[in-house]
Order: C-alpha cells, then structure tokens, then sequence
C-alpha cells in the first residue's frame, strides 16, 4: 500500500464531502424556480452524489455485519471486495482414538476495472494459495503419521474472514492440534483492496516501529496484570529469560473491522497456555508516528 494512503486507509472519511451530498440533496427538495427540464436534470446530478455519499456511509457502518450484507456491498459500485475465499481442500477422518477435520479455502481475485491492481492482486493471492496449500498439506501428513501412535489425537484446520471493507481483505488459516494437550496456531493474511498487495508491517512503517510497538504492548500486559492477578504473561525485562521483549520481524498482525492494527500471539508464546492467543491493538497516534 502507498504510504500516504496508510492512514486514510485507517479508517478516515471525508466527511465534508458527505456533508455536500447531503446539502445539495437539501437543495433538491427545495428547489422550485427552475424549469421541469433542469429540475429533472439535477435531481440525477444530486442523485448521483447521494448514492456515493451512502456508499462511503455503507463503508463504515456496515461492512462484515451479516453475510447478506457483505455480498451485497460486493455488488455495490466503488465498494466491491477484490477477494474472496472458495474452498479447495477438504479432509476429514473418524476413527475410535483419532479424529481429523479440515475445511481450507483458497482466496479467489474478484475482476477489478484497474487492470494494475487486480495484476498485483493475482501475484499476491497465487503466493498466499500457494503458502496454504503447503502448511495445509504438512499438517494432514504429520496427522497420517500420528495415526500409527497410541493414545488419542486430533486435527482442525479452518480458513474464515476476519475483515472485509472498503480498503482490507483479512483472512485467517487456523491450526488445531490435540493429543496430550491442545494447541491453535492461527497465521493472518493480509490484503490491500487499494493496490492488490499482501501488506507487512516492514512494509508500513520505519525503522524502530518494533521497539516502538513493543514498548507499548509491554505496558499494556503490565496493566493487565496489576487489574487481573490470574493473568500473567513472560516478560524478559521482569525477569523471565526467554520472556516477550520485542515483536519479531515478520510478525503475526491483522487490521480489524475498525481499520485499527493488531498484534497477535499465538497460544503460549506470551502467557500460559491456559490464556490462549492474545492480541493487542496498537493506538492511532503510534500507528501514525511510525508509518513511512
């Protein structure tokens, strides 16, 4: 994504040019010096800017509400997703001591009238379906091989859209695994509508935003734990050697239906098991500071 798109992507709406529409909607309805022949010509001029002033009302109030909704603002002209997901792997087994189920989808580019964008969306998504296919190949291999283990075992493996508005498209690929104990990893994909691309957070900000960032998450798991004394997370700066200290290069993150940036944890990887993942949202101001 450009960089001076980052933070209109996050969720900044022209609400001047909203306020326009409505204005010359106003204007429409009390109109009554003109003549029939430009009263109907502007009633499909003010027309027009009313229904792209609902569009971008639509694109902040409604996105992922229902599917209906959803596919409806699909079809919408100037709000339509440039993705979306279409199942591609299914495998499941039943038996007295192990059990599989997986369901993974692979993420389709819906044709764009920017010839550029849906290029680049292609080569993103080919990379993605590609990334899926092996992870999901490894895991129903490593459970085909557990089956000649004792004791009980299990495996769950899920694709599911975890945003989709006017400027993202965010899935996940989820992996289930029991046998003694239970562990989900989860691995985000995230995909600008605006230039087609897979975005990093290498990508989005500058040099020193891990440290930046870290700092922050830090002080909201210390917080955490002084308002709750059942959570506890490792820290190396409170002494846990092999505690959290700063986020990784290519680390796991998602935007949220609120186009704000989360960080997030797999089970175990932060706090105990028991706390499962954890996710953190990194304020506006700092997202701000740090982006390129």
């Amino acid at each position: 994504m450009e960089n001076k798109d980052l933070m209109n992507a996050m969720g900044q709406i022209k609400v001047d040019y909203i306020k326009e529409a409505a204005e010359n909607r106003a204007q429409k309805q009390t109109s009554n010096i003109v003549s029939l022949h430009q009263a109907k010509a502007k009633r499909g001029i003010v027309k027009l800017v009313g229904g792209i002033a609902a569009a971008f009302l639509l694109s902040v109030a409604l996105p992922n509400t229902t599917p209906q909704v959803a596919h409806a603002m699909q079809e919408l002209p100037g709000i339509g997703s440039y993705f979306k997901l279409v199942t591609f792997r299914n495998y499941s087994y039943e038996s007295k001591t192990h059990s599989a189920d997986v369901s993974v989808s692979k993420v389709k580019t819906v044709k764009s009238s920017d010839k550029t964008t849906a290029k680049q969306a292609q080569k993103s998504t080919k990379a993605i379906n590609q990334a899926i296919a092996e992870e999901t190949n490894k895991e129903i291999a490593a459970f085909k091989k557990s089956l000649k283990e004792k004791g009980y075992g299990s495996l769950t493996v899920k694709t599911n859209v975890v945003t989709n508005n006017t400027n993202w498209y965010v899935f996940r690929l989820s992996t289930t695994v029991s046998k003694a104990d239970s562990m989900t990893t989860s691995q985000y994909y995230v995909l600008s509508k605006k230039t087609g691309k897979q975005v990093t957070l290498s990508g989005m900000f500058k040099s020193g935003y891990r440290k930046a960032f870290s700092k922050y998450i830090i002080s909201q798991m210390e917080q955490a734990m002084k308002k709750d004394k059942n959570k506890s997370y490792f820290i190396k700066a409170k002494g846990d050697i092999d505690g959290f200290s700063q986020i990784k290069a290519k680390q796991n993150f998602y935007i949220n239906k609120k186009n704000q940036l989360v960080i997030v944890f797999d089970q175990g990887e932060v706090g105990p098991m028991s706390m499962g993942a954890q996710s953190f949202v990194i304020p506006s101001k700092l997202v701000a500071k740090w982006q390129k």
